[in-house]
């Protein structure tokens, strides 16, 4: 089954995508392996997260639309994060995927959330660090996700504030509900305060 999944998301997607999606992959799974979540869920999560980039970007809120997935305002205004919310339906529908947290991975790769689940921060963290990945900040980044989770994905928020703001884009919501919550389950943090 894997290997038919396989062969129809490389037919879906460019050869570069694809090889990113098999990088997420394989972060994705040796990452479940040292934080303790399902390795198997991980891997198809990270094979699957990027499922919907075939369709181009301008299209895909109409394929949202078209499919019954409920999308906001502000996914509206960032079309570069529409694909994770529709990925998740094209998982399901094309790929035949019933899980809920592999689903609910796929959905919040690209700006977190609140509350998300070791398998969605996984699948988070492990976009930014597959291997194929090069940007500035990379390597400190992976050397963060060696050592605690929740610490790696606020450097990297930091750094997508950072680029956000720079290039005057709006600031997806979620990320900073993901943000708030990696903050106040930071005891550290709790104890300073503001």
């Amino acid at each position: 089954m894997l290997n038919e999944i396989k062969e129809k998301l490389r037919a879906s997607l460019s050869e570069k995508r694809y090889t990113h999606s098999l990088g997420v992959a394989d972060e994705a799974r040796r990452l479940a392996q040292i934080y303790g979540c399902d390795a198997d869920k991980a891997y198809l999560a990270g094979l699957l997260h990027d499922c919907a980039k075939g369709i181009p970007t301008d299209r895909q809120i109409a394929e949202c639309d078209k499919r019954g997935v409920k999308i906001d305002k502000w996914t509206r205004m960032c079309p570069p994060v529409v694909h994770g919310f529709l990925g998740a339906q094209i998982a399901k529908e094309s790929y035949g995927v019933t899980d809920s947290e592999i689903l609910g991975a796929i959905r919040h790769h690209t700006v977190g959330g609140d509350g998300m689940t070791l398998l969605e921060k996984i699948i988070y963290i492990a976009d930014m660090t597959e291997k194929n990945r090069d940007f500035d900040g990379v390597t400190e980044l992976r050397n963060e996700v060696n050592k605690d989770l929740d610490s790696a994905i606020e450097l990297s928020i930091r750094q997508q504030l950072k680029l956000c703001m720079s290039r005057r884009s709006i600031i997806h919501p979620d990320i900073i509900c993901l943000w708030n919550d990696i903050l106040t389950r930071d005891t550290k943090t709790t104890e300073r305060g503001h």
